[in-house]
């Protein structure tokens, strides 16, 4: 029953939203579809087929850019229920993986998808090709060991494409110093399928990020956007080949 209450908290607020609703192609599902509004921004407009939202439909336009190339691709997700599923299942090697303090890294749930921890990685050096997130990296501490465990594992010319809500300046939120947690801002915590208390913000990406994330060796910029009321981009931390 609480978990009914919470829902209605949540949505019947948000009513008033519906009448932005549309019927439009979804760039995600690539069909037909009624984009249902919930919000004023885009985060809860949603596609009623795949549940994509826009940044969802954004990233699927930039790995349909990849054309036939996705084929012969190994492709990591870090996401195990997300709407891109059908696409990225188009790729030579496909996996799907969530994040748990619980499990084993690399361990398979019942589902066959893999335990990963985009800060120690267990897939081999440049063994993959693309990378793809939705809305993770602000909730890493370490951003650094992110960024240079994509590298480890990204072949020459590969990339890692990603969103993080769009905010005018990186900084960063919290820390975590001898174990504890150390708030630099206002505690931010995101919702979260796998966690009903949400997940703590660590971080807020702005343009500059291009600057401070960058490196000989991981390029990182902005390839699409910004979009809609939320100005939301995608990012690529691109692989220099060879």
């Amino acid at each position: 029953m609480a978990s009914i209450e919470a829902i209605a908290r949540k949505i019947i607020p948000n009513l008033r939203f519906l009448p932005q609703s549309k019927l439009r192609m979804c760039r995600c599902c690539n069909q037909r579809s009624i984009i249902v509004s919930f919000s004023e921004g885009e985060e809860a407009k949603i596609c009623i087929r795949c549940r994509a939202n826009l940044r969802y439909e954004m990233l699927a336009d930039a790995i349909r850019s990849f054309g036939d190339a996705l084929k012969e691709m190994t492709v990591l997700e870090l996401d195990s229920r997300s709407p891109l599923r059908p696409l990225l299942a188009n790729a030579k090697t496909y996996y799907r993986s969530f994040f748990s303090d619980r499990e084993c890294l690399g361990s398979l749930d019942s589902h066959g998808v893999r335990c990963e921890d985009i800060t120690r990685l267990t897939f081999p050096s440049s063994s993959i090709d693309l990378i793809v997130s939705s809305d993770v990296l602000e909730h890493v501490p370490d951003i650094e060991a992110a960024f240079n465990e994509c590298y480890r594992v990204l072949r020459p010319g590969g990339c890692h494409l990603f969103t993080v809500p769009p905010r005018s300046t990186t900084r960063r939120r919290a820390n975590v110093v001898n174990g504890k947690i150390e708030f630099l801002e206002k505690a931010e915590y995101h919702s979260d399928p796998l966690n009903r208390d949400g997940i703590l913000a660590f971080w807020d990406f702005g343009p500059d990020a291009a600057d401070l994330f960058s490196s000989p060796g991981l390029n990182v910029s902005i390839v699409s956007g910004p979009a809609g009321k939320d100005q939301r981009v995608v990012w690529k931390a691109a692989k220099p080949r060879l």
